[in-house]
């Protein structure tokens, strides 16, 4: 299981950056969003599919986040497996009612306009080690 953690996550950004795929189907996604881990939050700053900012220090001076994310972290950590344990294979499955891991907050129009690079960016987590 990974120890997620600000590196990883910065590791996970990185790997996103890299990734050709998304540089064609992220193209248009730009959006600040929130990965909640337990009790901690990452803001996720992405400009036309790259992740500009990644951060656990979250002030009042940073502009807002438009959605979130928020799962326990050993869930986020089975999503992030190489090949995750059923339910824990996408963020529909993690946010299913009867599983309940997974809430999604906020302003839910960027995150449905973004959803097929948001789910390949999440997907991403599963080639950092």
């Amino acid at each position: 299981m990974a120890q997620l953690n600000k590196q990883w996550v910065e590791k996970w950004a990185k790997k996103v950056n890299e990734d050709k795929v998304l540089k064609v189907i992220g193209k248009f996604f730009t959006a600040n969003f929130v990965i909640g881990m337990d009790e901690k939050d990452y803001l996720v700053k992405v400009r036309d599919g790259k992740i500009e900012v990644v951060t656990d220090e979250i002030t009042t001076n940073m502009m807002g986040w438009q959605f979130a994310l928020r799962a326990p972290a050993a869930s986020w950590s089975k999503f992030a497996e190489p090949l995750p344990p059923p339910m824990y294979n996408d963020i529909w499955a993690m946010a299913h009612p009867l599983h309940g891991k997974l809430k999604i907050e906020g302003d839910t129009k960027p995150f449905w306009q973004n959803l097929r690079a948001l789910c390949w960016m999440l997907a991403v987590m599963r080639q950092v080690n």
